[in-house]
């Protein structure tokens, strides 16, 4: 399939670090299919690092081969671009992993985009963190 898929990302912790979600927003083929994973405990910049390697797993599932990525994290786009050094160890292992699930694209296209931009995702990754809550 020659069609690029739309994948927004998001993550977030309450407090930070704390209780942490990863989402993703996949719109593919007229279909919009949505994906979160709880984290018990995190920094927000790992709940976005989650988020992103959630929806890349995901459309890689889905056989999606082109890919505009979005998300409203600078460091973790700017980083995975390459644009920006991953300066704190804990981060790299997520940055590899990430690397290593987009180098199975055929193409990829890292957009970074404004918080009102990324809603869907956001609202997402906060009815996440709610849902932990209250179990």
């Amino acid at each position: 399939m020659d069609e690029t898929a739309l994948i927004y990302f998001d993550g977030g912790s309450r407090p930070n670090p704390g209780l942490a979600a990863g989402a993703a927003i996949i719109e593919f083929a007229g279909q919009r299919h949505t994906f979160t994973r709880s984290i018990s405990h995190a920094t927000s910049n790992v709940a976005e690092y989650r988020g992103l390697i959630l929806g890349l797993e995901k459309a890689l599932e889905l056989g999606i081969q082109q890919a505009r990525i979005m998300g409203d994290s600078k460091l973790v786009i700017y980083q995975v671009s390459g644009d920006w050094k991953v300066k704190k160890l804990h981060l790299r292992p997520l940055f590899s992993e990430a690397r290593s699930h987009l180098s199975n694209f055929v193409k990829h296209e890292l957009v970074w985009i404004p918080r009102g931009q990324n809603t869907l995702a956001d609202a997402t990754v906060n009815e996440c963190i709610d849902s932990a809550n209250t179990h």
